[in-house]
C-alpha cells in the first residue's frame, strides 16, 4: 500500500526482464482486451484496449498503478474514441526489466506502443506521475499528440528527483494489520484512502495475496520501480505543449517550508541550504503552472473537494469536463 500514501503527498512530505506472476481474478474480457506491446528487447507492456469508435484515446496511470485504474472510467469514451490504457514497464503483467525507468524512456514506451498499434496521432489522460513523461512526449514528438489531458498530474519530478538525490528515500509506512488481512480488506482501505473505490482488475494487478489466506503480501512491481522512476524524473517544459490542453487539478497547498521537515535542525548546512532552494523552485513552480493556464491552448480547471484520483471522487464533473474537450476544445 505505500504507493497510495506516498505519491499523493506534496514534494516535502513526510538486466533480465522479469513479470510478477499472473494472480486470479475474475474474467475481464467483458471491459476490454489484453495485449502484450514490445517496446524494447526483453520489454513488454500490459495494453489494454476497451474498444470503441473513433481516433485514439490513451489512458497513462499514475506511479504504482496500473492500467486497470480506469477499468470502470475509460469505457464511457467508447462512443467516440478507440480507447486504450496502458501499464508502465515495472508495475503488474508488464515487464520488470531493471533498467529504463527514466523520463525519456519512459516517454518512449508510450512512443513504441503506437507504433506497434499503427496509431499516428492519439489524444492522452494522464494521471499523477504520467504527467512527465506525457510532457516528453507531447514535446519531443508532437505530431504524435492530438490532445493531452492531465489529470492532477506531477509537475515537480525534477525537483523530486533533486530532493531525493539529498535525502534518502522516505521509509515504507506500515499498514494496519486489519487493513492487509483480505483482499477485501486491502480494497476498503484503499477507498478508503483514495476517496474512492479501485476497479476490481486493479486491486488484483497491483497487489499480490497469499493464495492460502488471502492477506495482502506486497504491491505486484519490480522492487525499485518507484524510486528509479521518481530518481529518473527530468525536467520537462509543460508550457512549450502545442497540442490542445485540459490541465484538471485539486487545490491542496504544499506541506510548507523546508524547516518543517523532520530533523531538518540536525542536517548538515550544505543540506539544509539545498533543501531551502528546492522548495523555494517548488513554489516558483507552482505559480509557472497558473501562468501556463493563461495560454490559448490551454484549459486549467481547479476541482472543489476533490482529492488525487480525481475521476473517483469527482466522477460526474471530471467525465463532463473530458467529453467537452475532447469533442470541442
Amino acid at each position: 500500500m505505500r504507493k497510495r500514501l506516498l505519491l499523493c503527498l506534496p514534494l516535502f512530505a513526510c538486466v533480465t526482464t522479469k513479470s510478477g506472476p499472473v494472480p486470479a481474478s475474475a474474467d475481464s474480457s467483458a471491459l476490454h482486451q489484453v495485449k502484450r506491446v514490445k517496446v524494447a528487447e526483453g520489454v513488454e507492456l500490459e495494453l489494454l484496449d476497451f474498444g470503441g469508435q473513433g481516433p485514439a484515446l490513451v489512458f497513462l496511470s499514475g506511479l504504482g498503478n496500473t492500467g486497470h485504474v480506469f477499468d470502470t472510467f475509460a469505457p464511457e469514451f467508447t462512443a467516440t474514441h478507440h480507447v486504450y490504457a496502458v501499464t508502465r514497464r515495472g508495475f503488474g503483467s508488464s515487464s520488470w526489466p531493471e533498467q529504463g525507468y527514466d523520463t525519456a524512456t519512459l516517454g518512449e514506451d508510450i512512443v513504441r506502443v503506437l507504433e506497434e498499434l499503427g496509431i499516428a496521432k492519439a489524444a492522452f489522460v494522464g494521471h499523477s506521475a504520467a504527467g512527465p513523461e506525457l510532457t516528453w512526449v507531447a514535446t519531443h514528438h508532437p505530431e504524435r499528440v492530438e490532445k493531452v489531458v492531465y489529470l492532477d498530474v506531477r509537475t515537480d519530478g525534477d525537483l523530486l528527483a533533486e530532493f531525493l538525490s539529498v535525502l534518502p528515500m522516505p521509509p515504507p509506512s506500515e499498514p494496519a494489520p486489519e487493513d492487509v488481512a483480505s483482499r477485501a480488506a486491502l480494497a476498503a482501505a484503499v477507498a478508503r484512502d483514495v476517496g474512492g473505490a479501485f476497479p476490481a482488475h486493479e486491486i488484483d494487478e497491483a497487489n499480490e495475496f497469499d493464495p492460502k489466506t488471502g492477506r495482502y503480501l506486497r504491491d505486484r512491481k519490480w522492487p525499485h520501480a518507484e524510486e528509479r522512476v521518481m530518481k529518473g524524473f527530468s525536467k520537462v517544459d509543460f508550457t512549450a505543449v502545442t497540442a490542445a490542453v485540459l490541465f484538471l487539478y485539486v487545490d491542496q497547498p504544499r506541506s510548507g517550508r523546508a524547516e518543517d521537515l523532520p530533523g531538518f535542525s540536525q542536517m548538515d548546512l550544505p543540506v539544509q541550504e539545498k533543501l531551502r532552494t528546492l522548495s523555494a523552485r517548488a513554489l516558483q513552480r507552482d505559480a509557472e503552472m497558473l501562468s501556463a493556464m493563461s495560454m490559448p491552448n490551454w484549459k486549467g480547471i481547479k476541482l472543489e473537494h476533490a482529492r488525487h484520483y480525481v475521476w473517483l471522487t469527482n466522477h460526474d464533473e471530471v467525465l463532463r469536463e473530458l467529453k467537452t474537450f475532447l469533442e470541442t476544445f
